[in-house]
Order: C-alpha cells, then structure tokens, then sequence
C-alpha cells in the first residue's frame, strides 16, 4: 500500500547524537555516508524549490539546516548549521552534500564540496568550497 509523502522532524540534539554513535562505529567512514545523504535531500530540494540560489536559501532556513546560508561564486557561508556541535573538525557533512548536488545541478558538471571553516570548531560561520579539479 503506497503511503502519501510524509516528512518528519528531527531536532538538532537527536541529529547530533545519530551522527556521533554512526562516528563511533564507522569513524570517518560516516562522513563520506552523510555527504551522500545530503546529495539525497539536495535532489529533493532541487526537486521541489529548483536550483535558484535564493530558493534553495528559502528552503534551507525553512527546513532549518541553516539560519542564513549566502552564496557567492564557488563560497558559500553558512550561518547557524543544525549540524554544528563542538569538535576539532568540520561537522557540517548533510549540508556538504546539499551543496554539492545544487551546484551539480546549476553547472552540469561534477564537482566536490569541501568545508573550510565550521561553527563546531569554533569559527564564526560555516564555509563551503565548491571544487570541480578535486575530482
């Protein structure tokens, strides 16, 4: 029996702490699983708000995987990631994969999304680097 399409809330404590007991198992194996994960979600949203930077950003702060998000060119900067929590490293993996798959989509070619700075480490924002040479 097909179901109609439901979504369903995930609050940032429960979020974080799935992350880290995948982390716990898997160490930096889970990284590469939720960038994939958020290639998922990023088609859905291309799917549903288009690959327009201004309704991506609409649908990221409605969906709250960010307060603000601004692109420009190959950076975007990230403010309030739902992903961030404290850590000596980038944290932001779903939302990696989100961008990587809009910026997919708006060129036509494959590209990697790397972030430079992060919340969890301390920084002011969350930076994301689109790379098309990495691959």
């Amino acid at each position: 029996m097909e179901q109609p399409e439901r979504a369903i809330k995930l609050r940032k404590d429960e979020l974080v702490e799935i992350k880290r007991l995948y982390e716990t198992v898997m160490t930096f194996a889970s990284h590469g699983m939720f960038y994939r994960s958020g290639r998922v979600i990023g088609a859905r949203i291309i799917r549903t708000a288009g690959s327009d930077f201004t309704k991506v950003r609409d649908a990221l702060i409605r969906e709250g995987w960010v307060t603000d998000i601004e692109f420009d060119g190959d950076v975007v900067t990230a403010t309030g990631s739902v992903e961030a929590s404290s850590s000596d490293a980038p944290s932001c993996h779903f939302l990696r994969g989100i961008l990587a798959k809009v910026f997919e989509e708006r060129t036509g070619k494959d590209v990697y999304c790397h972030e430079r700075k992060c919340l969890s480490k301390g920084d002011e924002k969350c930076e994301f680097v689109i790379d098309t040479e990495v691959l």
